[in-house]
């Protein structure tokens, strides 16, 4: 496809993206069921990796993207008669458990209530071999984590903490503000007889370590979410020793694809992540996927530009900064020799190995 076509073609699918997302907001109250399953299938169709994608409506990406999205179109115009229990917001809304309106707190209870819902083979197993994938695809050895002081910066419920310990580590420190997470990893950690893990809540833009604690620090898809990304990666360079090695991972920016996802959480902050986890249920998701729900319902989500952030690192003088190429999966960045990559994807999932 030319340069002015792709231009057309996606300039149509962002229309579309706009109708779609007016549409479900005006249904998000009276069908809320509707809405969930169609946002959650429009998600998986333009997910780079979703394994359960048995059949596209195009061999083109991009055509597919936009033939699904006139399919949900119809469906949300197609439904307007459906009818609802829900006769008004305050009905819908009493189905919330919690319905704190603090940012930070309701960050930790959307991870919290996600990461309960892992399995164990999810958390135990698939943990590791993400780590192990991750090293040796990146010209990294897997074993330069053996007897190290290891920091799990945005621990979550603990599921690579607990794989970092398994790998041979010395003693991992995994730091969460949410105390769910913290609970389910001190209970696995426990379960699985661990004695080198230990959990803390805590703040991850704000250390209660000294200068130089950690020979490895380890950040996964968390400073994003902290609305102070500059202090956490301030605290992360703070804390690892000199010479010692990290992993940083961060939300890119740009593309439809992070585009959707920001316009997705406008329609689905109407609608109660409980319900919609129930929905998803019922759907039959996986449980490993239910981290999706992320991108709908988490309040503070930074998407950082890659140039922007390589000049950071630099500023902060690591001694080497190594983008990582590959992670041993089907993901956004391995997309990025495939057409429309930088139109779908923008600046792809910023992953980094770091040297001090």
């Amino acid at each position: 496809m030319n340069s002015e076509l792709t231009t057309i073609k996606i300039k149509e699918a962002y229309d579309l993206l706009d109708k779609l997302i007016n549409l479900a907001k005006n249904a998000a109250i009276h069908r809320p069921y509707i809405v969930v399953i169609v946002l959650h299938e429009y998600f998986r169709n333009i997910w780079p990796n979703d394994p359960f994608i048995q059949e596209t409506l195009s061999e083109d990406r991009l055509e597919n993207i936009i033939l699904c999205l006139k399919k949900s179109i119809t469906i949300l115009e197609d439904t307007e008669f459906f009818g609802s229990y829900f006769s008004s917001e305050e009905d819908l809304t009493k189905i919330f458990e919690n319905d704190d309106n603090n940012e930070n707190e309701l960050t930790q209870t959307v991870y919290g209530n996600l990461w309960k819902m892992l399995n164990d083979d999810y958390v135990n197993n698939e943990s590791k071999n993400v780590l192990v994938n991750l090293f040796e695809k990146n010209d990294q050895n897997v074993t330069i984590l053996k007897d190290k002081h290891i920091l799990d910066m945005g621990c979550g419920s603990g599921r690579f903490t607990i794989a970092l310990a398994q790998l041979g580590a010395k003693m991992v420190t995994g730091i969460d503000l949410g105390k769910t997470g913290i609970l389910v990893g001190r209970k696995v950690s426990e379960k699985l007889n661990l004695q080198n893990i230990k959990f803390l809540e805590g703040n991850v833009t704000s250390l209660p370590f000294e200068n130089d604690s950690f020979d490895f620090v380890f950040s996964k898809g968390v400073l994003h979410h902290t609305g102070n990304l500059e202090k956490g990666l301030d605290e992360y360079y703070r804390v690892l020793k000199k010479g010692g090695k990290g992993f940083l991972y961060l939300y890119g920016s740009g593309g439809l694809f992070w585009t959707s996802r920001i316009k997705m959480r406008e329609v689905m902050k109407l609608i109660p992540m409980n319900y919609t986890i129930n929905m998803l249920n019922i759907l039959g998701m996986p449980s490993k996927r239910y981290v999706f729900v992320d991108s709908w319902y988490v309040p503070i989500e930074e998407h950082v530009k890659r140039q922007w952030l390589e000049n950071y690192l630099k500023s902060q003088n690591y001694s080497h900064i190594q983008k990582v190429e590959h992670t041993g999966t089907i993901d956004i960045n391995s997309m990025s020799n495939q057409p429309y990559s930088k139109e779908l994807w923008g600046d792809g999932e910023l992953r980094y190995f770091l040297t001090k």
